[in-house]
C-alpha cells in the first residue's frame, strides 16, 4: 500500500509497513526531538566531556520536577558517546559511567553500582573488603571520560551527615580521576547540594523548567507526531489541541510525549491513523498505559 509520507520524518517511513504490534511497540521505544533547553543541556555535557584534565574538574547538576526529560537528555548524550571498541569487541575507551544514586545511599552501595556499571561483579561478602579502594581500583582501570549519576535525590533518604558524606565522596572521586560528575536529580536535590558551599560550587546547576504554551512548545509536539508511524497527518499544531495536552501533562515532557503515543496507540487500533483531539482526550482520561480493551467475543470451553 502506498502512503502520502510528507507528515512523517522519513526514518519511520518503513515502520508503517509492519505489523500492528510492531508499530505500536516503536511508539513507545526511546526518542529524541531537539528543543532549545535540552540542547543547551547537551551543549554543557559536551564541553565537560571534553574538559582538559586537572585537579578540580567542573560538574553538573541537572534538575528538574519528575518526569521532565532528565533521562531522556542524558540517554541522547550516551548514545552520541559510545564506548571506543577494539578488535575483541573489548571497551578501550569508556567515554560514559552511567548510572543511580542506590536507593539505600552509602558509600559502600555508591562503589557496587560503580562496580555494576563498568560491568564487574562487586564482592558478595564486602565484610572484608574496603569498597572505595575497591571502587577506585576499578575506576582507575576503566576510568571512564565522565560519570553520570541519576537520581541523585535518593541521598535525602540518609541522614544530614550521610548525605554530606557521599557529596563529599562524588568530590573525592571527580578529583581524584580527574572526571566530570553530572548528577541528576529532583529539586531538592538542589536544596541538598546547596547546604554545602563547596559541593555548590563544584555542581553548576541547570534547571529544566516545565513547558509553558508557546510557540516552540508547539514545535516540539509537531516535530513528536512526525516520527509516530501513522498514515495520515494529525493537527497538532492547533491551539485547542496544545492547551489539551498542556492540561493533561502539567507541562512536563515525559508526560507530554507519553499521551502523544497513547494516543496514536488509540489511533492505530481504532483504525483513524491519526491523533485528533478526542483520542488526547481518551489518553489522558485514560491514565498512564491504561487503553480501552478491544471487544472480543467470548470464548467458552
Amino acid at each position: 500500500m502506498s502512503y502520502n509520507l510528507d507528515h512523517l520524518h522519513p526514518g519511520v517511513w518503513s515502520y508503517l509497513d509492519e505489523s500492528t504490534d510492531d508499530r505500536i511497540t516503536k511508539l513507545y521505544a526511546p526518542k529524541w526531538v531537539a528543543y532549545s533547553r535540552g540542547n543547551e543541556a547537551l551543549a554543557r555535557m559536551e564541553h565537560l566531556i571534553n574538559y582538559p584534565s586537572s585537579g578540580r574538574m567542573p560538574c553538573m547538576l541537572l534538575y528538574g520536577d519528575s518526569d521532565i526529560g532528565k533521562t531522556m537528555i542524558v540517554e541522547k548524550f550516551v548514545r552520541d558517546h559510545p564506548d571506543v571498541l577494539n578488535e575483541d569487541k573489548e571497551v578501550e575507551i569508556r567515554r560514559t559511567l552511567h548510572i543511580q544514586m542506590p536507593a539505600n545511599p552509602t558509600d559502600d552501595n555508591l562503589y557496587a553500582q560503580i562496580s555494576c556499571g563498568l560491568g564487574i561483579k562487586p564482592p558478595l561478602n564486602r565484610r572484608n573488603t574496603n569498597m572505595e579502594i575497591f571502587g577506585l581500583r576499578l575506576l582507575h582501570v576503566h576510568r571512564p571520560n565522565m560519570m553520570i549519576i541519576d537520581e541523585i535525590h535518593h541521598l535525602l533518604a540518609g541522614t544530614v551527615r550521610e548525605q554530606r558524606q557521599l557529596l563529599n565522596q562524588l568530590k573525592f572521586i571527580s578529583n581524584e580521576m580527574r572526571i566530570p560528575i553530572v548528577a541528576l536529580g529532583t529539586n531538592e536535590a538542589l536544596y541538598a547540594m546547596q547546604t554545602d558551599p563547596q559541593i555548590a560550587s563544584r555542581f553548576e546547576p541547570f534547571a529544566l523548567p516545565k513547558w509553558r504554551e508557546s510557540a516552540e512548545f508547539r514545535a516540539f509536539v509537531v516535530s513528536y507526531g512526525r516520527i509516530l508511524p501513522l498514515e495520515k497527518p494529525s493537527s497538532l499544531g492547533e491551539k485547542e489541541v496544545i492547551q489539551k495536552l498542556m492540561a493533561f501533562s502539567s507541562g512536563l515532557t515525559g508526560k507530554v510525549t507519553t499521551l502523544l503515543a497513547q494516543a496514536a496507540e488509540l489511533a492505530i487500533r481504532q483504525k483513524t491513523e491519526s491523533i485528533t483531539l478526542d483520542l488526547i482526550e481518551q489518553a489522558g482520561t485514560g491514565g498512564c498505559f491504561k487503553l480501552p480493551v478491544e471487544k472480543s467475543e467470548i470464548e467458552t470451553i
